[in-house]
């Protein structure tokens, strides 16, 4: 699957019902509610390297964080630093999420478990930044989504997912994520990908508003990486 998001900033009451009549008028599938949680940390300038010790006070360079834990997806957090590196990592094993009734793709192996690499009880991994690694990151922002709805349509080959965006308690807008199968796509540059999510929008009469379709690598599409990417746009107050 492929993504974009977009945020309708401010957007009215009456535009976000009007929206979801639009989208149940054709006749999705309903896959729940969903809910997310957007941080932003810095570094901590006066953590420097120890080659830099004898010649700096602060750290040269200011670098940022940002963790993305959807609850579509159970007990994982996605990650990128400075819009380059990204990571998914997860504290469910395959076994629990099994018994849940939760998708295992993102899951701990249960022989990790097994053999002792992993306890599968491990703090979600913006909890663990924030908490242990104060000396390295410091939290600048808490972005949540709520009261969000999943759509699915065109026989699963594209969802649309909606939610309220709130900073600080403050309503900044109505958050779209919109998720496509490959096959649909008009080609395999960031170009044709406007193009692709900006047909979607039209058909579906999603509001205006700014939209984010790039990706860390058009040759090498990262699922996760390039949605939190994506995030870190468009959620840039």
């Amino acid at each position: 699957m492929v993504s974009a998001v977009l945020l309708i900033q401010k957007a009215s009451p009456e535009t976000i019902t009007q929206f979801h009549d639009q989208l149940s008028n054709e006749l999705p599938t309903l896959r729940g509610k969903w809910s997310f949680n957007f941080k932003i940390f810095r570094n901590n300038p006066y953590s420097i390297p120890p080659e830099l010790v004898e010649t700096a006070t602060v750290h040269p360079e200011s670098k940022f964080l940002f963790t993305l834990s959807p609850s579509y997806l159970n007990d994982s957090t996605i990650t990128l630093i400075n819009k380059k590196s990204a990571g998914v990592f997860t504290n469910l094993v395959k076994e629990a999420a099994e018994e849940l009734g939760h998708p295992t793709d993102l899951s701990i192996p249960d022989e990790h478990l097994h053999k002792g690499a992993t306890t599968g009880l491990n703090d979600p991994f913006d909890f663990f930044v924030a908490q242990k690694l104060q000396s390295l990151w410091t939290q600048r922002q808490l972005i949540r989504g709520d009261g969000g709805h999943i759509y699915e349509l065109e026989n699963g080959n594209l969802t649309i997912r909606t939610s309220n965006v709130f900073l600080h308690g403050n309503f900044k807008g109505l958050l779209v994520e919109i998720d496509v199968d490959k096959n649909l796509l008009k080609g395999d540059t960031v170009e044709s990908f406007t193009a692709t999510f900006e047909g979607i929008r039209n058909k579906y009469g999603i509001p205006a508003g700014e939209l984010c379709c790039d990706v860390l690598d058009v040759k090498n599409l990262d699922t996760y990486g390039d949605l939190i990417y994506q995030y870190s746009t468009i959620l840039n107050f």
